[in-house]
């Protein structure tokens, strides 16, 4: 997305991930991850080429419903899921 001066956002590419998308976190500027809700996957998306490309699908468990990242860099992701004790 590009903001406006007025704070309009305006979508600039689209790229598709699994099923029912519900978060998306940005790793740095290269790299945004996306949980995907029916697919119990994770979408690492590449957004430093004109078009953005799914580079990598992570299989993560029922239901991913968020992500955050940690540690120099962001070098560690932490994957919020339906089930206690996945890992």
């Amino acid at each position: 997305f590009n903001v406006s001066a007025t704070g309009t956002l305006t979508p600039q590419a689209s790229v598709p991930v699994g099923l029912e998308p519900v978060a998306v976190a940005v790793r740095n500027s290269n790299e945004v991850w996306v949980a995907n809700h029916l697919s119990d996957s994770v979408s690492i998306v590449d957004v430093s080429g004109p078009q953005p490309r799914v580079t990598r699908t992570l299989l993560v468990g029922d239901e991913p419903r968020d992500i955050v990242f940690a540690g120099n860099g962001n070098t560690r992701a932490c994957i919020a899921t339906a089930r206690r004790g996945q890992h």
